[in-house]
């Protein structure tokens, strides 16, 4: 019996005491279709949408290169002025052939959804010691999920 009302009592404290930082608001999910310079297709997106305590804006998803499969994509936003500023991480080890990671910062109208991108990618190919570096950019457009 003491167990239980341990339990009972810790559950109660922690529900009416727990920091209001861990509030959170789910907004759906977006998906966006990431263009080269050149406006050719290159990968999408697709991320769940939470806004955490004090207006900051976390999402978790996916980046699909098409025949190379899905990997997973996390980043973070803020709204400044007319615009949002994103930052978006991906990293995938493909089928013991290589491995990558990338950096994007994306800048997005606030009306429209729609923007430009500038990435940083680190690939490496499997029992490679080399890490090749790669600077891209283009422009990025919310399209339907």
């Amino acid at each position: 019996m003491h167990k239980l009302s341990s339990i009972l009592l810790s559950s109660v404290f922690l529900f009416f005491f727990a920091p209001s930082s861990f509030a959170e608001r789910y907004h759906g999910e977006l998906c966006w279709q990431v263009f080269s310079s050149a406006q050719q297709p290159l990968w999408k997106y697709k991320f769940g949408i939470y806004e955490k305590e004090g207006g900051h804006i976390a999402f978790y998803g996916s980046i699909d290169y098409g025949p190379n499969g899905l990997s997973a994509s996390h980043g973070n936003a803020i709204v400044v002025g007319n615009a949002i500023k994103m930052t978006i991480v991906s990293s995938d080890y493909e089928d013991g052939d290589q491995i990558w990671s990338e950096t994007v910062a994306v800048k997005l109208d606030s009306a429209t959804l729609n923007g430009t991108w500038d990435a940083l990618s680190l690939e490496s190919d499997d029992g490679e010691d080399d890490v090749l570096g790669f600077r891209s950019r283009g422009a990025i457009n919310l399209i339907t999920c």
